[in-house]
């Protein structure tokens, strides 16, 4: 795909897969990551202002324009003016970060209260470590995808607080590819050769998936967790998910509204992303039947239509009880306005996270109920041992984005490198010894973080667990029906 109107489809491929990831429309505050806890005025690089004040939910039809964070000033705002583009031993706006100066905070970095801190656990330090992060954080997908970014980030800040992985400090280097399969693979092989990763973790592939996957299976470089909506996470020897693959999910969120007494099935896929047409194949292929649904209509749909008067009537006069959805939250809003129009007000089902927690505010839409099914745990609780850790770290480090599908994922992902890396032994922390330890996972849910994953030494591809959680989005908001009790199908 060459050229401008190559790439303005691309551009729109990536927007349309993105909005599928979990945590859509939430906003990172990059500040709060590199001001360590957030505390006063943090200035960011001139760059990386520029890059928020030209984020793009503002291009999106109908959007607020959005402006500077609250709190994030220029540097000449500041004390001592300048400050270096990319501060050492930070993840920055640009994606690149250097070898940090070893307890020292980075310039126009806050240092965070020692309070609530969490307790070092090391004596003696081990060698820096490098982790990598590849995904889509320019253009309109930047603003949808940061809080995975921001989640790695936050990770990376809680687990030196406790002394390091496996006591050795971590730097992160987060890498945008811009939704471009050839750039992903370039990035991953830069991330390898030039900064030695040991892992590339939490990455947001959904749609330069093909490339992503090319180079970790040519560099031999483990992936470990990601969006989970390419069908490519369960389907190479080098890349490991966090959770259910995006088949089990589809099939999951249609059985949730089965379970509800919603047996008859439509569903409407958009033609422009991968994963929604994946979502047809799923469900004529017998995933509709395992859900226990009878498809009484299907059609294929574009998330940029203004009106879907037609398929809410065909719906309709097919006696459908559950509408299956595979379009972003904008798109849900205005299909239930059409279906409302028509008096008719079926259970709205789909993947989890497919919708903002702006566009979840949505009184007609919430009156549909939308029943999804997720990889991981809900985000919106904290009685498991693993998601009290994810809500204190998000709390002490980025106050002000609140808890997300996309957050919790990238979470979860940093939880299985800490697992492997454990289950691998000891010495040296080596890409080889975090390969040694995924083989050796054996229903491990990571405190109650994800289903059970179990993986092997030198499996083809990794198995997906068939084990979800429920959520739903009622009038009152977004609920968890079963807890964090797993659903397995």
């Amino acid at each position: 795909m060459t050229g401008r109107s190559g790439r303005a489809r691309l551009v729109a491929i990536g927007t349309c897969a993105v909005l599928l990831l979990a945590g859509c429309g939430t906003r990172a505050s990059d500040a709060e990551i590199q001001a360590g806890a957030g505390g006063g005025p943090v200035a960011l690089p001139e760059s990386a202002i520029a890059e928020l004040q030209s984020a793009l939910p503002a291009a999106v039809p109908g959007a607020p324009v959005v402006g500077l964070p609250s709190g994030v000033v220029p540097p000449s705002a500041l004390p001592g003016g300048a400050v270096p583009d990319t501060a050492p031993g930070t993840t920055g706006s640009t994606g690149t970060a250097d070898t940090p100066a070893a307890g020292r905070p980075a310039a126009g970095q806050a240092q965070a209260s020692s309070a609530d801190a969490p307790a070092a656990t090391c004596t003696t330090k081990g060698a820096p470590v490098n982790i990598g992060q590849v995904g889509t954080y320019s253009g309109v997908t930047g603003a949808i995808s940061a809080p995975g970014r921001t989640a790695l980030a936050v990770w990376g800040q809680d687990v030196n607080a406790r002394g390091g992985l496996a006591c050795h400090p971590v730097t992160i280097y987060n890498r945008d590819d811009g939704g471009d399969p050839s750039r992903s693979a370039a990035l991953v092989k830069e991330l390898v050769s030039q900064h030695r990763i040991v892992a590339l973790v939490g990455s947001t592939v959904a749609f330069s998936a093909a490339g992503f996957r090319s180079a970790v299976e040519a560099e031999k470089i483990p992936a470990i967790g990601g969006e989970l909506i390419a069908p490519e996470w369960h389907e190479s020897p080098w890349m490991f998910p966090q959770g259910a693959s995006i088949g089990d999910q589809i099939i999951g969120f249609v059985k949730q509204g089965v379970e509800g007494g919603k047996k008859k099935l439509a569903y409407l896929y958009c033609v422009e992303v991968g994963a929604c047409t994946y979502a047809d194949k799923i469900l004529k292929g017998g995933g509709a039947k395992r859900a226990g649904a009878e498809i009484v209509y299907s059609s294929a749909i574009s998330i940029t239509q203004t009106d879907f008067t037609a398929q809410c009537q065909n719906a309709k006069n097919a006696g459908a009880e559950q509408i299956a959805l595979g379009m972003d939250g904008s798109a849900m809003i205005r299909l239930a306005r059409s279906c409302a129009s028509l008096g008719y007000k079926p259970l709205f089902s789909g993947v989890g996270g497919t919708i903002s927690p702006g566009q979840a505010t949505d009184t007609l839409l919430r009156s549909f109920n939308l029943a999804t099914a997720t990889s991981v745990a809900p985000w919106m609780l904290s009685d498991t041992p693993g998601l009290k850790m994810y809500q204190a770290a998000m709390k002490r480090y980025a106050p002000s984005l609140a808890p997300d599908g996309a957050s919790i994922s990238v979470w979860t992902s940093a939880a299985l490198l800490e697992k492997a890396v454990e289950l691998g032994g000891d010495g040296a922390l080596t890409t080889a010894r975090i390969v040694s330890g995924l083989g050796k996972l054996k229903n491990e849910t990571l405190g109650g973080l994800t289903g059970p994953l179990t993986y092997k030494p030198g499996q083809a591809k990794a198995p997906s667990s068939g084990c979800l959680f429920y959520e739903l989005l009622t009038p009152q908001g977004w609920t968890a029906p079963r807890g964090s009790k797993q659903i397995c199908i």
